[in-house]
């Protein structure tokens, strides 16, 4: 998912007032309950400039007041003022990766053809923390187009151990011969 500098500065205030008032699993758990909002059909029309900031208001209140923190349902608000409600699912990634960083979290995703067991998953962890040398958040997810082996992104660096890799790297020596 690609994200955007918006994104990330509103994150970043509101992990800085999270961090100074100790409330950052709070923010976390609101902006988690305004993603599901956000996401919800009702939402669409608060991001509709032909629609009075008024009613985009009562909109916001109404899908978020007493299910997040009043400074939560204030970002929500700026945000259907500024015509960027859509912006609060990338606004929670962004401040889960803030709130990882500061507490020396990685995330990293393990793509396999087929899921893995606890202890498979528990083995790969091992590993992927020794190779990032921080604490791991790891996430598994699968894709049958490996064929076999697996696939580790960590941050930005790909870890590609995958069946169909080595495959596609074999044709491709294979199609332009000894270098």
């Amino acid at each position: 998912m690609v994200r955007g500098g918006s994104s990330r500065r509103y994150a970043q205030a509101a992990f800085e007032i999270a961090t100074q008032n100790g409330t950052v699993d709070a923010w976390r758990k609101d902006l988690g309950v305004a993603c599901e909002v956000a996401s919800n059909a009702a939402a669409s029309e608060i991001d509709n400039p032909t629609v009075a900031f008024e009613r985009r208001r009562k909109a916001v209140e109404q899908l978020l007041g007493g299910k997040v923190s009043k400074m939560a349902l204030n970002l929500a608000l700026i945000l259907a003022q500024r015509g960027c409600f859509e912006l609060l699912p990338d606004i929670s990634v962004e401040f889960d990766d803030l709130v990882r960083h500061s507490r020396g979290v990685v995330r990293a995703t393990v793509t396999t053809p087929t899921p893995l067991s606890d202890t498979q998953l528990a083995a790969v962890k091992v590993k992927v923390k020794q190779m990032a040398g921080a604490d791991v958040e790891l996430y598994a997810e699968t894709s049958p187009s490996l064929m076999g082996g697996l696939s580790v992104m960590i941050g930005d660096l790909q870890i590609d151990a995958s069946v169909s890799t080595r495959l596609a790297r074999l044709r491709k020596q294979l199609v332009q011969g000894p270098s």
